[in-house]
């Protein structure tokens, strides 16, 4: 692989990229998440407690190309590391469609001539995890200054924040799961002995493929994975965004992971596929519920200045090709 315009940095002590590559101890969630005791996970409360504190920024819907949105959720965590904005919230779709690699994801076992040939963008994200195709889709990402992360751990602050979300799906969906550990529902509840096991493992530390690996920060729905969520932190500021799936072409995940993944999408549960707006109200709406205030960007705000349009701010982020 040639990364163009720069590519991924080497991690510094100060930031920390996760997503379902090394997924954390599962914590059971008998109900829905809305319902569950989430103060039980160290910090949890004091976070929830913070992200109730401010009025979060909530920006206007974006389409736009890969290396852009990178560059965009890149900028916003820079700011937020400074204290520069409050918390954030932003979504968007992609156009052209692109496909995502983690952080530090090799690009062993995914077709990438085939997202070439199709016109889409290969783009490496900020966060860690595996590979996403982000075709029919809404993007959330959600930027947070120190000042409400500051002890806050990496299981207490996913919890929080995926639960705040997921509180809004279901108004759409009704229950929504949260994972086990790295299980993908094929395996037994125990590992078998020996061969089985360990060819276990090794599928797991190859698998290129995001949605074929539910981890704990991601949203199942009849142990099938609908959002993909994955963070990183950079001195202080958080960085959580994830992929929720509106509608799916399997034939492309095939393609280019050689296998589909334990993909479900909301035209599967609901039988049509929302429009972004649709989604976005849901979950704003579970946000408000919880607690959360919104305001709207204004001019000279320093998150609503970010989405400039690209010829006044400069090189978006890198893409890449095989």
């Amino acid at each position: 692989m040639r990364t163009t315009g720069g590519g991924a940095p080497a991690a510094a002590s100060s930031e920390r990229a996760t997503g379902s590559t090394s997924p954390p101890p599962h914590v059971p969630c008998p109900l829905p998440r809305e319902e569950c005791s989430l103060p039980a996970l160290p910090g949890a409360a004091l976070f929830a407690q913070r992200l109730k504190g401010t009025p979060w920024c909530v920006l206007p819907l974006l389409a736009g190309a890969g290396p852009e949105h990178m560059a965009t959720d890149e900028a916003l965590l820079n700011a937020a590391a400074q204290e520069a904005i409050p918390p954030t919230l932003r979504f968007y779709t992609w156009s052209p469609p692109a496909v995502s690699l983690g952080r530090f994801q090799r690009p062993e076992g995914i077709h990438l001539d085939y997202a070439t040939a199709r016109g889409w963008d290969i783009v490496r994200r900020p966060t860690g995890g595996r590979g996403v195709l982000h075709q029919h889709e809404l993007t959330y990402a959600i930027v947070l200054p120190p000042s409400v992360v500051h002890g806050v751990g990496v299981r207490s602050s996913y919890a929080v924040l995926t639960g705040l979300l997921e509180a809004g799906l279901s108004a759409l969906l009704g229950r929504c799961e949260r994972s086990a550990e790295g299980r993908t529902g094929n395996e037994p509840d125990s590992s078998a002995a020996g061969a089985t096991a360990s060819g276990s493992a090794a599928r797991t530390l190859h698998q290129p493929n995001c949605f074929a690996l539910p981890a704990e920060c991601d949203t199942l729905v009849g142990g099938r994975k609908l959002v993909g969520s994955a963070q990183v932190r950079r001195d202080g500021a958080l960085l959580q965004h994830g992929a929720i799936l509106l509608d799916a072409e399997p034939e492309a995940w095939q393609q280019l992971f050689q296998e589909v993944g334990r993909v479900i999408t909301l035209r599967d549960l609901l039988g049509a596929r929302p429009s972004p707006e649709c989604v976005i109200a849901a979950l704003c709406g579970g946000l408000e519920r919880a607690g959360i205030a919104f305001r709207s960007s204004k001019p000279g705000d320093g998150a609503g200045d970010l989405l400039r349009p690209w010829p006044e701010r400069g090189t978006p982020g890198p893409r890449l090709s095989p």
